[in-house]
């Protein structure tokens, strides 16, 4: 029986392949200019209300209430309204989940998720504070965000579980994909860096993400785009030359397609 450890950098070894981008990290007072129509976003949110009196409106009619001092999720692609009928300190981290494609985050987590109360993210989140200085927020709100997914993980069924797929053997493409977003990306140059076919990369992408390298591509361009419209200054123009679109026209219509409503008018929203 062979002793030899396996390799724990080989892709298809690694088990950390789920990562948090966090982009904003902020306490501040919200009152009725927080009631905003039909929000979707390719990122997700970290609430955390000190008082009742705020709530979500998702897009089947239902409402989610913001019970105080939890902590809620909401996953990327969920579509609600924002509602508030009096001032209330409130806690939110801005970040994006990279290593699950949109298709498995609709299909998983349709909804706002309220974390169990005794989770450690209650005193993690309840730690946030807009006075941080930018790395102190930041750890702070990544350590808040991981802890709420572990708990909001652990109690996913166990045929659920089952579909949160690690890239495996595609991982260096996922990381190629992220790390380059408005180049060209071809089959056979990502094939290549996970020393795969093409016909047989594509063929273990898909089994692995549960969508084609293209698909995925176009995916995290238009959660890309989310991102920087919502925290960044570039115009429209230059968001679309940077992530990979053809121009203007060519963003605005696949973002219009995926999110229901142009750049400029997401821009717009609140985003809070």
């Amino acid at each position: 029986m062979s002793t030899e450890r396996p390799d724990a950098y080989r892709g298809d070894n690694l088990r950390d392949q789920l990562f948090v981008k966090v982009f904003t990290v902020a306490r501040t007072s919200i009152g009725r200019t927080w009631n905003t129509r039909d929000v979707c976003s390719g990122y997700w949110r970290l609430y955390r209300n000190d008082r009742a009196g705020a709530w979500l409106e998702l897009a089947d009619g239902a409402s989610y209430s913001l019970t105080p001092r939890r902590v809620h999720l909401v996953p990327a692609w969920v579509r609600f309204s924002c509602r508030n009928s009096r001032p209330i300190d409130h806690r939110y981290v801005h970040f994006d989940l990279i290593g699950l494609t949109a298709s498995t985050v609709q299909r998983l987590f349709t909804k706002p998720l309220m974390v169990p109360e005794d989770a450690p993210a209650a005193a993690l989140a309840a730690a946030l504070d807009g006075r941080d200085r930018p790395d102190v927020a930041a750890c702070r709100g990544k350590a808040a965000v991981l802890a709420a997914l572990a708990a909001v993980l652990a109690r996913l069924p166990a045929a659920d579980a089952m579909r949160l797929a690690s890239p495996g053997p595609v991982a260096p493409a996922v990381r190629h994909i992220e790390e380059q977003l408005g180049a060209r990306l071809d089959n056979g140059k990502l094939a290549a860096r996970c020393h795969f076919s093409e016909d047989h990369f594509v063929r273990i992408f898909r089994q692995r993400l549960g969508t084609t390298p293209a698909q995925y591509i176009l995916e995290r361009r238009v959660a890309a785009a989310t991102q920087a419209l919502a925290f960044g200054v570039d115009s429209i123009e230059q968001i679309a030359e940077r992530l990979g679109f053809a121009n203007r026209f060519h963003l605005t219509r696949m973002f219009t397609r995926r999110m229901g409503i142009p750049p400029a008018a997401f821009r717009r929203q609140v985003q809070v």
